[in-house]
């Protein structure tokens, strides 16, 4: 079993592969790249702290923790996406000429896209599950106010409005849902469940699932919550 060292360090490898380089990575992060070096230089035996560890979890909007369990390759694609996405478009620049600013939407910003990567697969009886979207990836228009945002492109059958085939929907990438707002929750074991967000209790969250049912899921469980905020219908999409 790897130690909570090795899996710090193991997630924080597989982030630095979404940069151009480690010093564009420690300008996000506000640190020296001797600082960075100091966990990652090949002979170095220094394990990667707490304090670090927030730095990275912060910079790029992350549970505090997020970084001491391991995530698959798709998982942390699509946050490094994510992130990475929202300072380009704040910043009207490419990934590998992105400013060192920590990555935010301007509200004053009049241009605000994401651009649409990833296919939700719905469809009755079966499990949810998400996939790399292998059509020709579009850019669309989203409202102020979402923080880091993820869009997913709905494919199956079997379900009704607003989660219908072709339908895209726009997602905090993690926040807090509030009662009454639909939701998507991703495990850790990699289940995926969507409804609207019921309440909270002291140690599971309830959701009225797309398929009629009352899921009750541990918190243990939860690698992170999506607020759904948007619902574009196909004839919206550019």
């Amino acid at each position: 079993m790897q130690t909570v060292y090795e899996i710090r360090k193991s997630n924080l490898l597989a982030m630095l592969e979404f940069y151009e380089s480690r010093k564009a990575f420690c300008d996000k992060l506000g640190i020296e790249y001797n600082h960075l070096n100091q966990y990652l230089g090949k002979k170095s035996r220094k394990n990667i702290g707490d304090k670090f560890a927030e730095k990275v979890t912060e910079a790029h909007k992350l549970p505090v923790g997020w970084l001491d369990h391991l995530h698959d390759h798709l998982t942390i694609k699509n946050i490094m996406e994510s992130s990475l996405t929202t300072d380009d478009v704040a910043h009207n620049q490419k990934i590998k000429n992105k400013s060192t600013n920590h990555p935010r939407f301007d509200e004053d910003d009049v241009l605000r896209i994401t651009s649409l990567k990833n296919i939700l697969k719905m469809s009755t009886g079966e499990k949810l599950a998400v996939v790399d979207n292998i059509e020709e990836v579009k850019n669309i228009n989203i409202p102020v106010g979402i923080h880091n945002p993820i869009a997913y492109l709905i494919r199956g059958t079997g379900f009704s409005k607003p989660y219908r085939n072709g339908y895209v929907i726009v997602c905090e990438f993690t926040g807090t849902p509030i009662p009454g707002e639909e939701v998507l929750v991703f495990c850790k074991d990699g289940s995926i469940y969507a409804g609207e967000f019921q309440r909270e209790e002291d140690i599971l969250i309830i959701i009225d699932s797309v398929d009629g049912s009352n899921d009750r899921i541990l918190k243990e469980k939860i690698a992170r919550t999506s607020p759904i905020k948007v619902f574009i219908s196909p004839s919206q999409i550019k």
